[in-house]
Formats: structure tokens, C-alpha cells, sequence
């Protein structure tokens, strides 16, 4: 039997506070804007379904959403970053052994390693799985169907980082070229040095 496909859950409903009065997620780089970036190399993966978390009354990226891509509302992303990653988990119907959670302001991120995790997680689906680069832990996060209600519980501006911690998560962790997997662009001077890569 087939394994199950691993969904992909992108979560773009931050307010970019550190970035000031800018939508970071409509910045560009090469031409694209940052979330652009980050749809592209999922749509490319083996991920499936995908979902696209988003604060209500976002920008105009999102009227150009290829079909395959769900949006998803996040009503109250002030509640933090947890109400995001629960409100991905909530509207995902398919059957899953676990799904990945997909920074938007993770530009570099490349397909390629999108499909790295996706095969190690296939291989043993009770253990989270996380890239790590030049010996730092980055993201996306796959995280296992069976850890879904400790997502669930998490209150606030907090993500699964306590739970990676945990000796029950067995994490997996793979070493990826990758550096995309510890870049953010979540200030004025991470997009400097962005744009200039």
C-alpha cells in the first residue's frame, strides 16, 4: 500500500511587526514576493494537499492563488502563532500519517529539500522531522499525526519548539545544503541581506 501523501501547511498570518509598516510577504526578490517563493517550491514538492494559513483582509497575493492551494482564515491571528498552526490542523480533512508546517517568510527554502524531508518522514512516520544546516535546526517542521492534539493545546505566541525538545518525538533530524532552512525574513535588515544574495 502506498504511504499516505504529507500535507503542507504554509503560514502566513503574521503581522510582520519587526518589519514595520511593511507587508513582508509582498516584498520581492527576484522578481516574486517573498510568499511567492515559498508557494512555488511547495506546488513543486511531493506535498499534498496544501494549505495557506492567512490573517483576514490580506493582501492581494492572495487573489492569484493557483487552485491546488486552499486558503485557510486564521479569524483571530492576534491570538499568536499557535491559533495558525491550529487553525491549518483544523481545516485538514485528507487522512494523514502527519503534516508539514511551512514558514512564508522561508523564501530559500527549495523544493529539494521540501522532498528530503517528505522521504525520510515516509520512511518512519511516528518521528518528527526538522533540516538542520551547518549544525542549526531550521524549518519546515514535519510534525506527526500523533502529536496533533499537543498542537492543539498550545496557547499564545508559541510554536512545537518545547515538543522538539522532547525525548518522545524522536526527532529526525536531516542535514540538508540548504542554508533557506535557518533564513528568515523577518526584519528591515534580514531583507538587506535577501535582497542582495
Amino acid at each position: 500500500m502506498p504511504p499516505l501523501p504529507v500535507p503542507g501547511i504554509i503560514l502566513a498570518a503574521g503581522k510582520s511587526r519587526r518589519m514595520g509598516n511593511t507587508n513582508k510577504l509582498e516584498l520581492t526578490f527576484h522578481g516574486k514576493p517573498l510568499l511567492q517563493h515559498v508557494i512555488d517550491a511547495a506546488l513543486a514538492s511531493a506535498l499534498s494537499p496544501l494549505l495557506l494559513v492567512t490573517g483576514p483582509g490580506k493582501s492581494q497575493l492572495l487573489s492569484k492563488l493557483p487552485g491546488r492551494i486552499k486558503l485557510v482564515i486564521n479569524p483571530n491571528p492576534d491570538a499568536g502563532y499557535a491559533s495558525s498552526l491550529q487553525a491549518g490542523l483544523h481545516t485538514l480533512k485528507t487522512p494523514c500519517n502527519g503534516a508539514m508546517f511551512l514558514l512564508a517568510d522561508q523564501p530559500l527554502v527549495t523544493t529539494a529539500t521540501i522532498n528530503t524531508l517528505i522521504s525520510a518522514f515516509v520512511q518512519e512516520p511516528e518521528r518528527w522531522v526538522a533540516p538542520s544546516y551547518n549544525g542549526k535546526r531550521g524549518n519546515p517542521v514535519i510534525t506527526p499525526a500523533a502529536w496533533f492534539p499537543e498542537i492543539h493545546a498550545l496557547k499564545g505566541d508559541t510554536g512545537p519548539r518545547e515538543h522538539l525538545k522532547n525525548p518522545a518525538a524522536r526527532l529526525h533530524l536531516i542535514q540538508v545544503n540548504d542554508p533557506g532552512v535557518i533564513f528568515d525574513v523577518d526584519t528591515p535588515e534580514s531583507y538587506q541581506q535577501l535582497i542582495y544574495l
